[in-house]
């Protein structure tokens, strides 16, 4: 069961940065625009689906901060390797402050209640 947990939050976070990757491509150029957005979309909107299978297995308000902090971390990071935007110090310590959150918030009982 740790495995599928793994998996499914692993997926989850894949998809999520996939979609702002997108959107932000999207962004770039206004032929682009129509592209970026729905294949943002179609991304964001199905990763919910792995979301919610999450739900099943694991305290929902636990498994709601791991995915959105992890998404926003993963996400946050992508866009600056992919679209070389550079990170203050600062930044970079807030992407860190993030992470001990979300291993703070991961402590203790994992299974749906």
């Amino acid at each position: 069961m740790l495995l599928r947990t793994v998996l499914l939050i692993a997926v989850f976070w894949g998809m999520q940065v996939i979609a702002l990757l997108l959107f932000k491509w999207g962004s770039t150029a206004d032929h682009r625009w129509l592209w970026g957005f729905f294949g943002g979309h179609s991304f964001g909107v199905s990763s919910i689906w792995f979301l919610m299978l999450l739900y099943k297995t694991m305290n929902p308000n636990v498994a709601m901060g791991i995915c959105m902090g992890g998404a926003f971390l993963f996400a946050q990071l992508a866009m600056a390797l992919v679209f070389r935007s550079a990170l203050s110090a600062v930044q970079y310590f807030g992407v860190l402050a993030i992470a001990v959150g979300i291993l703070l918030l991961s402590w203790g009982k994992l299974t749906a209640t």
